[in-house]
């Protein structure tokens, strides 16, 4: 006849009081408990860091909607004060003594 094992059941006081790892087959399964509790970690870990990048993701992302706002603004209030009449106006208020020239400008040609 085989001897069979006992199997001992494990209780709620049995783990509290840490008797249960005086079980030969409790022992037996540390390791694998260990490397379950060690990937539950890192899974843990790696989800809090994901999400982290994900928050500095949009945070760039409304910064970069900001500045390409504030871009068009500036693009717009530049293309205005570019404008010829807008110069002359400047050029009037600062009273350069700049006047506007009667003749249209020529093309000088030089012969080789």
């Amino acid at each position: 006849m085989a001897k069979k094992g006992k199997h001992k059941k494990v209780g709620f006081r049995d783990v509290l009081l840490g008797s249960v790892f005086l079980n030969k087959e409790v022992v037996r399964w540390l390791p694998f408990v260990g490397m379950l509790v060690l990937m539950g970690l890192v899974m843990i870990s790696n989800r809090y860091k994901g999400e982290k990048i994900l928050r500095e993701l949009v945070e760039v992302q409304e910064e970069v909607k900001e500045l390409r706002s504030e871009s068009s603004t500036i693009e717009a209030e530049l293309m205005n004060m570019s404008r010829y009449s807008e110069i002359l106006k400047s050029v009037n208020q600062k009273g350069l003594g700049l006047k506007q020239p009667s003749v249209p400008p020529v093309k000088i040609k030089v012969d080789k």
